[in-house]
């Protein structure tokens, strides 16, 4: 999602720099505040320094397309009503301005108004390789939204296996969106891995079970906000690195 332009950089200052009027460190994660800082004196000598980002000023309001993220990423919303116990994103949901891309990062789009949705869907229509990177909520997957979704040139949708009552909302999702998305790589599901009571066991049988179900699962290792993954930490890692590569979950899945 980062830029890949010649004004993004992602550590320390090069020997030769173009002149700048103001250096912005865009923070993502609450556990790189810290490394934000120290980066920011390292800056300082090239230019006045602001630190900001969804870390240190949350969700914000408004969205300006190509702003701390690559070309094609878009948010037409911010926010989510359901506040669950894993996930960070505590503010209400706000429908914001549409701007066009093809890669939608919002935290919970189907949770808009619907007039909201349609005119996002509408935007896409004009889109190519659309993927919803931020994810869909399966419980809100009806045959209507599938109608609407079959007008898009999709490359992968993403929903999320975060705790078990989830399980069957994914399966009436899977059940509609088969009808038309036959392969499993346009349906995508992140799988949250080490929350609280989670073994590694029982996650590598949740991603299993998933992946029967005809999606195809990335394993997402939980982190608190001091960034601290679970323990044991070595297995946990082994596990993330095989189910987050398509090729390394085939492999491993035909042997089941």
């Amino acid at each position: 999602m980062s830029p890949a332009d010649q004004d993004a950089y992602f550590g320390l200052p090069e020997l030769f720099m173009p002149e700048y009027d103001e250096i912005h460190i865009s923070v993502v994660f609450t556990w790189d505040i810290e490394k934000a800082y120290w980066l920011k004196k390292q800056w300082e000598h090239i230019a006045p320094v602001k630190i900001g980002g969804v870390a240190i000023d949350g969700e914000g309001s408004t969205f300006i397309p190509d702003m701390y993220v690559r070309d094609g990423v878009t948010k037409t919303s911010v926010g989510c009503p359901n506040s669950c116990g894993w996930c960070f994103v505590k503010q209400p949901l706000k429908e914001l301005e549409i701007h066009p891309g093809n890669n939608l990062i919002d935290n919970n789009l189907l949770a808009c108004s619907g007039s909201h949705v349609e005119n996002v869907f509408q935007m896409l229509k004009g889109q190519k390789k659309v993927k919803f990177t931020g994810g869909f909520e399966a419980s809100r997957i009806t045959e209507k939204l599938t109608e609407q979704l079959r007008g898009l040139n999709i490359e992968r949708m993403f929903f999320a296996y975060d705790h078990l009552a989830s399980l069957k909302h994914l399966k009436s999702a899977i059940s509609i969106l088969s009808k038309y998305f036959k392969h499993r790589n346009y349906l995508g599901c992140y799988v949250l891995m080490g929350f609280k009571d989670d073994t590694v066991e029982k996650a590598e049988e949740r991603l299993i079970e998933i992946y029967r179900l005809g999606f195809l699962p990335f394993g997402m290792l939980y982190r608190n906000k001091k960034g601290e993954f679970p323990e044991p930490y070595k297995e946990w890692r082994s596990l993330q690195h095989t189910w987050t590569r398509p090729a390394a979950i085939n492999s491993f899945m035909k042997g089941k």
